[in-house]
């Protein structure tokens, strides 16, 4: 990745990625700091949508599992979902984002800054829901 070679390191973090799930299970640490990784390297590659998919479905299982890391990692998605240029996808991807801040809430786990994120993203959610 830092030679500039996004889309080799791509390739080779979807196949250990592959490899951990089908050995270790799809909510497997290592399985999922591989996706992890894939996520961020296709922000770096600019596919925003594959990256929002990939991160939001870390987000999720850590969510699901209670995981002290869950917060940051429904940020992480949020930060690629920022980036969507498909309004339809974003609406969609956007109340995914807003479901997992409520499971949160309720879970009494998210920071003053999650809590703005939370908001900017609803207000964003409401704007495209208003446009159909």
């Amino acid at each position: 990745m830092a030679a500039g070679r996004l889309r080799e390191a791509s390739g080779e973090v979807t196949a250990l990625r592959e490899e951990l799930t089908r050995t270790a299970g799809t909510e497997d640490p290592d399985a999922l700091e591989a996706r992890a990784m894939e996520a961020y390297l296709a922000y770096l590659r600019g596919d925003h949508r594959e990256a929002t998919v990939l991160a939001l479905s870390v987000a999720r299982v850590l969510c699901g599992a209670g995981d002290p890391q869950a917060p940051a990692a429904v940020a992480r998605a949020a930060a690629a979902w920022q980036r969507l240029e498909d309004d339809r996808a974003a609406e969609i991807h956007g109340r995914e984002l807003l479901h997992m801040w409520g499971r949160l809430r309720t879970g009494g786990r998210l920071t003053p800054a999650d809590e703005r994120l939370a908001r900017r993203v609803r207000a964003h959610v409401e704007a495209l829901s208003s446009c159909v």
